[in-house]
């Protein structure tokens, strides 16, 4: 009997396409019919994330899931220094290779910064709407947790990178899950796996950690999305989240009283795994507003 992981992948495929002039190789699902619907992962997941909500919205949309580089079952080259930007362009590039002229994106955690610029560019493809789920969407008011801060460190986050073990990962993890709906430690395995599959690199977390910094630093840049672009956004909110949970939301609201946010009590930082079917509802009922 096959594990949910290995259906994932046995249904997806590996496609090339070019980022920044190198060919690189990405794993990405397509599934459903309907308006396309891209599904945007976090970290330290892959899009293994949305397995239980990629076939709900499925229903109704053709969905788009892809892992970024150096995650999942895409490439992870060796001693990479991996960039939002740089995952903005293989974004750019996938949903260029599949021919879609406009989609709705749906973004989480390190998916949400890397629509954040997608937000922010010129692109080749229109967004009819944007659904952000938890996300330091501000620098100011994100908490990463004391093991993600010590990961940047250049000695400390090789040697965290190097001991990361099954165990450590499903502990570190299970802290941003709400009370009401922990982590499952059998799902937690599973999505170690995917971030450690074909690993080449031991220092790997260490190195996608850096978007932390990388996103700090353009904050002029991707912040300003979040009030001044035309496209329409929702904010789907887990407020049990320690990491990004209600300070990113009252910082939202401060900005934009009328923003479209659906807050979450009793979710987490993760409200897409938490409780997959009411997010998935939320999604839909907003992805299903034809753009005017």
């Amino acid at each position: 009997m096959t594990d949910q992981l290995t259906e994932w992948h046995r249904h997806g495929a590996t496609t090339t396409v070019p980022v920044r002039g190198v060919p690189r190789a990405v794993f990405h699902r397509v599934s459903g019919s309907g308006r396309p619907l891209v599904l945007l992962h976090g970290f330290p997941a892959s899009s293994f994330e949305w397995a239980r909500v990629e076939p709900l919205v499925a229903r109704r949309h053709t969905v788009v899931t892809f892992d970024f580089l150096g995650f999942g079952a895409s490439e992870k080259p060796r001693g990479h220094r991996y960039s939002v930007f740089e995952q903005a362009d293989l974004a750019e590039a996938l949903i260029g290779s599949l021919g879609f002229d406009a989609v709705t994106l749906v973004a989480y955690d390190y998916g949400a910064i890397v629509a954040s610029e997608l937000l922010a560019r010129d692109r080749s493809f229109t967004i009819d709407r944007c659904v952000f789920l938890n996300a330091g969407l501000y620098a100011d008011q994100y908490r990463p947790r004391l093991i993600q801060r010590a990961s940047l460190w250049p000695v400390a986050g090789n040697l965290l990178a190097r001991s990361l073990t099954e165990r450590q990962f499903f502990r570190s993890w299970s802290r941003v899950f709400s009370p009401e709906h922990p982590l499952d430690p059998e799902l937690a395995g599973l999505h170690y796996r995917a971030l450690r599959a074909g690993d080449p690199d031991p220092g790997l977390t260490a190195r996608l950690l850096r978007y932390i910094p990388e996103r700090a630093a353009h904050r002029d840049r991707l912040e300003p999305v979040f009030t001044g672009t035309p496209v329409p956004l929702s904010f789907l909110w887990g407020m049990r989240d320690p990491v990004s949970g209600p300070r990113v939301a009252r910082e939202l609201r401060s900005r934009n009283a009328d923003a479209d946010i659906v807050e979450y009590p009793d979710l987490g930082h993760c409200p897409h795994i938490e409780a997959p079917e009411r997010v998935t509802a939320d999604i839909l009922a907003r992805s299903d507003v034809r753009p005017a």
